[in-house]
Parts: C-alpha cells; structure tokens; sequence
C-alpha cells in the first residue's frame, strides 16, 4: 500500500473520530470526559474505556412503560412471555387454546389454579403447571386472574 493511501486512510479515521467526538459531546451536556477515557501507558497497548453515567443505559423504568404496569393484565402477559412451547408438542405440530383461573398466594406464588378451558392435549397443561410452580406473580396475595394461553404454531405459510 502506497505511503498518500496510508496517509488518507489514517486521515479518515482521525476526523471521523474528531467529528464523533464533537457531536456526541453536543449532544451530551454532562462532563463527557467522564465518559471516555483512553489510557496510554509506556511499554503498553493503548486502552480505551467507554462508561455510560448510571442513568443512561438502563432503558425506560418499567412503570412509565405503560398504564399497564403492576396491574393483573401486565402480569398475565408477562407470564404468557415466559411460558415456552414443549418441544414434544412443536415435534408433533400440536396447538391449543387454555384457560386458568389462579389465586395468588403469599409472595406472588400461584396458589389454587383452576382449569377453565381445558387444553386439548395433555402436554400444554404440563407446560403451564410447570411454568407456573416456579413463577412469582407481583400482585398482591388474594388476587384472582384468569390466565388464557394460545399455544400456536407460527409458520410463514
């Protein structure tokens, strides 16, 4: 490689790091060499840190999320997110859709959980029984909710 491509080459990179720096910076009012800090020590390989302030990076606070949060319907589907697919049902291309009634009990644990539409196969009530034993619901002892799951096969067809 020619010494003027090597030249240009280095050249880009340093303004586009120049430029980078320069915009996030603008766009940052907090003390942004906080934020990145490159360290260079003799006899070394040159590190470079990046730290984001403990604000920053964490995503949206989950009550500001929705009008949702904390109410029984956000609990259901955060729920129904959990439950997996049983790989024995995916292998036979079974579906259905199920119904429960479950009463939450001391520190969030499903505690009577009734059928209210019954699974057409076995396995998808074995599923949720077993998703269920291990979950910790955040609603208060006492409450009741009813908790449908359609467990469907998506295809592209």
């Amino acid at each position: 490689m020619g010494s003027r491509v090597s030249f240009f080459i280095s050249l880009s990179i340093h303004t586009v790091l120049f430029l980078s720096y320069y915009l996030i910076r603008s766009l940052n009012t907090q003390n942004f060499s906080e934020q990145i800090k490159l360290t260079l020590s003799k006899g070394q390989i040159p590190s470079l840190h990046f730290s984001l302030p403990k604000s920053l990076g964490e995503g949206p606070d989950a009550s500001s999320n929705s009008g949702l949060a904390g109410t029984p319907e956000a609990e259901i589907e955060r729920f129904k997110n959990e439950i997996h697919f049983p790989p024995e049902a995916l292998e036979q291309r079974l579906e259905s859709d199920c119904s429960w009634e479950v009463v939450i009990g001391p520190n969030g644990a499903a505690r009577n959980i009734t059928t209210i539409k019954p699974c057409k196969y076995k396995v998808f009530e074995s599923q949720f029984r077993r998703s269920i034993s291990s979950w910790k619901f955040q609603l208060p002892e006492g409450n009741i909710i009813i908790i449908p799951v359609s467990f469907r096969i998506e295809s592209d067809e």
